[in-house]
């Protein structure tokens, strides 16, 4: 049942004298009606009042919710995920993660509904897909490759192989990095997957479980999920991985305060020399502007 409010009980809930009320309704801008000579408002339209005439920074409601939260779409990484994990135990701070991958991550942020996001896609595609000035934050390289247990695998040394093979191909969803990877090398090499495809799978680590369980025969992955899963690993390619961040969010103190602590935890993972990470690339920043914008 609708909720209505009187005058004061209105002027209160608007915070407003209720002279400004009347004045509001005889102009014609503030939802009410008439009943029995006195003035009623539906809460709810009152409430829809105050949202349309409310003004968002000028980075828009997006910008206005990074002092609560930064909300990051993109590209699955286990390595990412802990260091995620970490800022959220060490600052109490919420940080949305959705494994949607890279290229949707990238439209994510274009469309103004991720802060940041998280690739391994080429520079190019990033500036086509991004429709607005972004940086690219360098965070490290990653090895990825077939992923395959020998038990049922015996003989992968390469993509040809796994082309020719009768195989269950474990498939991430299109829109990630890893597909558009395996798309890339197979017509480099002038290959047809002869494999049937299993999935999509939104991480490596599901691809590496579900070979791992017997479902699926092959996929391809980062290094360190087969090892985690104990699976076989041959290398295809290294390619950088990045954070991909709107210009104006870039200077934010919740964005900062987040790189900072990335480039400090990410320092002493690299010490630990973990198997398919290298981080040469740590800290370098990008600008990026659309092809349209870009000096002549």
């Amino acid at each position: 049942m609708p909720e209505y409010l009187s005058t004061s009980e209105v002027a209160r809930y608007l915070k407003l004298n209720p002279k400004k009320v009347y004045a509001l309704v005889a102009s014609g801008q503030l939802p009410a009606a008439r009943i029995s000579g006195k003035w009623l408002f539906p809460k709810e339209m009152i409430d829809r009042w105050i949202a349309e005439h409310t003004i968002y920074p000028a980075r828009g409601l997006m910008g206005a919710l990074l002092d609560q939260l930064l909300v990051l779409q993109g590209s699955d990484d286990w390595l990412l995920s802990r260091v995620i994990d970490r800022f959220q135990s060490r600052f109490g701070a919420s940080i949305p993660v959705a494994s949607v991958g890279s290229i949707a991550g990238v439209s994510a942020v274009a469309a103004g509904s991720a802060h940041v996001a998280s690739s391994h896609v080429d520079p190019a595609v990033v500036r086509r897909e991004a429709k607005g000035p972004v940086y690219l934050f360098g965070l490290y390289a990653r090895e990825q490759g077939i992923l395959f247990d020998t038990a049922r695998g015996a003989g992968i040394e390469g993509l040809e192989a796994l082309c020719h093979a009768d195989l269950r191909f474990a498939s991430r969803q299109r829109e990630s990095g890893t597909f558009r990877l395996v798309e890339r090398l197979l017509m480099e090499q002038g290959l047809e997957p002869g494999w049937t495809s299993v999935g999509s799978f939104h991480s490596h680590m599901e691809v590496a479980l579900d070979i791992r369980s017997g479902h699926a025969d092959a996929g391809v992955g980062i290094r360190i999920a087969a090892q985690m899963a104990g699976l076989d690993f041959v290398p295809l390619a290294r390619e950088a991985f990045y954070l991909v961040i709107p210009a104006s969010f870039m200077a934010h103190r919740r964005v900062t305060q987040f790189l900072e602590f990335v480039v400090e935890e990410l320092t002493a993972e690299a010490r630990r020399e973990l198997p398919g990470y290298s981080f040469e690339a740590l800290g370098r920043v990008q600008p990026l502007v659309p092809e349209a914008d870009a000096p002549q």
